[in-house]
């Protein structure tokens, strides 16, 4: 469930009309997660994915919400739970009484709220077979906590607006997504996506400089001219690229000679973020594919050092079957071109263009195949790609199954103010989540070191189940 910080922040969510609120259990669900949140005292806390193990029936039990100290301003005292329903219906609920039971009975719970928005009328005949379970009208629980937070209960303006609070949350926030990552990295199959950063980690220029280096290697004006113009053409790299093309008289085989000499240089120095990408590979997960958008096969020989033996496929050629795949889906530049292989890359915008306008160009087919198919992890990647998001927002509304995503970020706001970049951090999460992806925030500066550790922690584990 995502919530909404702005809410959190000045308290408006007790305004929100109730109609809005009531619409289904998902709204419903996300305005309960919100209005707690300014409820709770002290080292009270909810969490949306608690696994409780019910021994007697052998198996786990995961409920909507769970509250380890409860809510004292709802007066709540102890291991709570609450369900959301839109509705109750008598037979589900008596399939699973049983499990109800277990939970209140074995002293799994203390409290176990069922909150629903429609309910059938036979419930109402048999109050003793939830004797132990409260029942409660959706309304009626909204306007209880309305009350609650317009009686300014809680004590969330001495304990949630504090740096080391906010700090603490989304570090606590994090450890939770990555135990579900790497769960998932160790029961599914997976792909990794591969942006700018990963090459950038190794010291092969970004776009942004391998196009001003072509820019001077060309004699195009000179290097502040060359900000002039990436101004001019809107700080768009495409745009840019296009005007080097033309300005330069360049072919495509000229663009992808500069382009090689670039990427391959003297200054290329050894990556731990590649090393712990490539872990990821050879390790116990299950990594079916690298979708790379670098032109570089820095991750191949990597891949190829420690054993893993890689197969590059780029738009003319097709894997080998019996080794791993990377797919090079914005082209390729070897470091030695002496196989006579034709290299064809995604640089200007006409490029762009070209393949992007093509529904089954074959990089379109092989990233949709991935985003629909496996659990896939984007690493070094801003996604800003307009295509990109394109193609995350097709798999998401055309997977017949919920498939989850995780994307690292590093975390840069906007804004210093602390309120302000929670809200920001919190919004941008929101937006990614409408595209199937989860974040994984990791520590800005000294060059990104923090993303390689998080990464080792998948080829460390076999299992984090909690």
């Amino acid at each position: 469930m995502a919530y909404n910080r702005k809410a959190f922040l000045n308290l408006d969510i007790a305004e929100i009309d109730n109609e809005q609120i009531l619409q289904n259990e998902i709204s419903l669900g996300r305005w309960i997660v919100d209005a707690i949140l300014l409820l709770f005292s002290k080292g009270e806390s909810y969490d949306l994915e608690k696994r409780i193990e019910i021994e007697q029936l052998g198996f786990s039990y995961i409920p909507d919400i769970y509250l380890e100290s409860g809510c004292k301003a709802l007066q709540l005292s102890g291991k709570t739970i609450i369900e959301i329903k839109s509705n109750l219906l008598f037979d589900t609920e008596i399939r699973r009484s049983e499990v109800y039971r277990c939970l209140i009975d074995d002293g799994l719970v203390d409290n176990l709220i069922i909150v629903y928005i429609n309910a059938d009328d036979v419930h109402f005949a048999y109050p003793n077979l939830y004797e132990k379970i409260v029942l409660k009208k959706a309304d009626e629980l909204v306007n209880q906590i309305k009350q609650a937070i317009e009686e300014g209960k809680g004590e969330v303006n001495g304990i949630l607006r504090t740096t080391d609070r906010v700090r603490n949350d989304w570090h606590a926030l994090r450890e939770k997504r990555m135990v579900s990552a790497i769960n998932d990295y160790n029961r599914y199959n997976s792909v990794l996506f591969l942006g700018a950063g990963v090459s950038v980690s190794a010291k092969v220029p970004n776009w942004n400089d391998l196009l001003m280096r072509v820019f001077l290697e060309n004699d195009i004006y000179c290097k502040n001219d060359y900000y002039d113009v990436f101004k001019e053409m809107d700080y768009s790299n495409l745009m840019t690229a296009r005007y080097i093309r033309k300005a330069a008289n360049l072919d495509k085989k000229a663009v992808v000679e500069s382009v090689r000499r670039l990427l391959y240089s003297s200054s290329l120095k050894d990556s731990e973020l590649i090393s712990s990408i490539c872990a990821m590979v050879k390790g116990q997960g299950k990594v079916r594919s690298i979708i790379t958008y670098n032109y570089d096969t820095l991750v191949e020989d990597k891949l190829n050092d420690i054993n893993n033996r890689c197969f590059s496929v780029y738009k003319n050629n097709r894997s080998d079957g019996n080794a791993f795949p990377v797919y090079h889906v914005h082209g390729i530049v070897f470091r030695d071109c002496s196989n006579d292989v034709l290299e064809d890359i995604v640089l200007s915008e006409e490029d762009y263009h070209e393949v992007y306008s093509q529904v089954f160009d074959w990089s379109n087919v092989e990233q949709l195949h991935a985003l629909t198919r496996n659990t896939c992890f984007f690493i070094g990647l801003s996604m800003k790609d307009p295509n990109l998001r394109r193609l995350l927002e097709i798999a998401k509304k055309g997977s017949g199954k919920a498939v989850r995503h995780y994307v690292f970020l590093e975390r840069n706001s906007f804004s210093e103010d602390i309120e302000k970049s929670e809200m920001d951090f919190l919004i941008r999460e929101d937006m990614l989540a409408d595209l199937g992806l989860n974040v994984i925030w990791y520590e800005g500066g000294n060059n990104h070191q923090e993303l390689p550790i998080l990464l080792k922690r998948f080829s460390e584990f076999k299992s984090t189940i909690k």
